[in-house]
């Protein structure tokens, strides 16, 4: 038979074993943006929302119909802001372009990857980098205003950029 102190130290190694291992498990990865990153985000226009930071309304790029270049000007800014998001170690990106319903889906989907493209291109320049997947094409598939009106298609007529912490 045995004596009880062993069992109680038994018991003890045991758990301090145990304890051990607790701490010994990896943590996970931080999640979400720093404070310094969400400050340049707000800074460029960016807002929150549930698929991660994209540009807010008012600085939502827009095409006039049927067109995918971007004058100089909203080039240099695109620069601009993806030289900022660098800076501050966000380094990709989603780029979605979209269209109006004027004109068949087919069409509509080439020109919103063109369009789409065209944003990506001067973001690429000042340092970020995209996969293949980053930079789409959605067509007339996510409006976000009634196609019944000019107006509602120029709202429509846009591409958007998201980013969301890697």
């Amino acid at each position: 038979m045995t004596a009880p102190f062993p069992k109680k130290i038994r018991y003890f190694l045991l758990a301090a074993f145990a304890s051990l291992l607790a701490a010994c498990q990896s943590l996970p990865a931080p999640t979400g943006f720093t404070p310094a990153q969400i400050a340049v985000l707000r800074s460029q226009g960016f807002v929150e929302t549930d698929l991660g930071w994209s540009l807010s309304m008012p600085e939502r790029l827009l095409f006039p119909s049927n067109e995918s270049a971007l004058p100089s000007e909203q080039q240099r800014r695109i620069g601009d802001i993806a030289a900022k998001l660098v800076s501050v170690g966000i380094t990709t990106a989603r780029v979605e372009g979209h269209t109006d319903s004027t004109g068949t889906s087919a069409y509509n989907l080439t020109l919103s990857q063109a369009r789409a493209q065209a944003v990506a291109e001067p973001m690429q320049a000042s340092g970020m980098r995209f996969a293949a997947d980053q930079i789409i094409g959605r067509g007339e598939t996510l409006p976000l205003s009634s196609n019944a009106t000019p107006e509602g298609r120029q709202d429509n007529r846009r591409v958007v950029v998201i980013v969301a912490p890697e």
